[in-house]
């Protein structure tokens, strides 16, 4: 009797839990019914719509693609000197040095050239130079560079570098100054000077006075011009070394004038038909011998 009334309260125990577990799928399936029809109430809603970019421009086309010069890329024999590992080490706003002319090979100690004028000329000259060591450096400066002969060897034998340069019909006095600076970039900076010869004496003298690397200076047939007087103040105390023939008349009357307004050291030597410029010193080969003396006194 006990095991009957036993059995018949798990059985009602049981339909208890089994009517529980269906109210609650019963109120599960109620609530998901009621937020679906609440989210379909919230579709009737007007929502706000998000604006879209629209290009109205044109559409940019990819860059051509760019290859760095590499080290050690082949450089075209128009940019030669743009790499110069000399000219790339200078200061900012430094001069350049000479640099070799495009297919010029050197002949021994002498190569042609490059020197970059002021206004970005490049003019041709002739570079004597040893590589063993850093020797004082003279600038022959004539309208003719060739006219001077073999005596820029002589020149550099007595063991100087020399950079022998042409004349243009202007921009004369800014040229100098730019071959001077030029090269205190392969000479001995401190120890530079200027041979000028005909009008390469009067800008010589014009633009030794503006430059103060210059430190001593060769005149050959210098002229008469008044501004030169002017420039001698400007270019004192430092030596001078003049030359004329007595048959020259304009050049005997600029060193007078030029003798008078100097108060460094003077050496005048005055020769008779010998002519002028340049062809003083092929026609007088002592000359050449006094003046290479003379500047191995005043730049060694």
């Amino acid at each position: 009797m006990k095991s009957r009334l036993r059995f018949t309260n798990n059985i009602r125990h049981f339909e208890a839990q089994i009517m529980s577990i269906v109210r609650f799928v019963f109120l599960c399936t109620l609530y998901s019914a009621l937020c679906t029809l609440l989210l379909g109430a919230c579709d009737d809603v007007g929502a706000t719509v998000t604006p879209t970019t629209t290009l109205t421009g044109p559409t940019i086309e990819p860059s051509a693609t760019f290859r760095a010069q590499l080290p050690g890329d082949y450089v075209p024999d128009a940019f030669v000197g743009i790499s110069d590992p000399t000219a790339a080490a200078l200061a900012p706003g430094a001069a350049m040095p000479p640099l070799g002319l495009p297919g010029s090979a050197p002949n021994g100690d002498q190569q042609s050239v490059e020197v970059t004028a002021d206004d970005g000329t490049q003019l041709v000259g002739d570079l004597y130079m040893s590589m063993a060591l850093r020797q004082p450096g003279v600038v022959l400066f004539a309208p003719d560079r060739t006219a001077w002969g073999s005596f820029p060897a002589t020149v550099h034998a007595a063991g100087f570098t020399v950079l022998v340069l042409g004349m243009r019909d202007d921009n004369q006095t800014q040229d100098l100054e730019a071959a001077i600076q030029s090269l205190s970039q392969s000479a001995s900076p401190d120890h530079l000077g200027v041979i000028g010869a005909g009008e390469g004496a009067d800008a010589g003298l014009l633009g030794c006075a503006g430059e103060g690397l210059c430190k001593a200076l060769v005149l050959l047939s210098p002229s008469d011009a008044s501004g030169l007087v002017d420039a001698v103040g400007r270019y004192n105390p430092r030596p001078l070394f003049l030359a004329a023939t007595q048959e020259d008349t304009p050049s005997f009357n600029g060193i007078s004038a030029i003798q008078g307004a100097a108060t460094g050291a003077v050496f005048f030597q005055p020769f008779s038909k010998a002519g002028f410029g340049t062809a003083l010193i092929e026609n007088r080969p002592d000359l050449g011998t006094l003046i290479v003396e003379w500047l191995q006194q005043n730049l060694a």
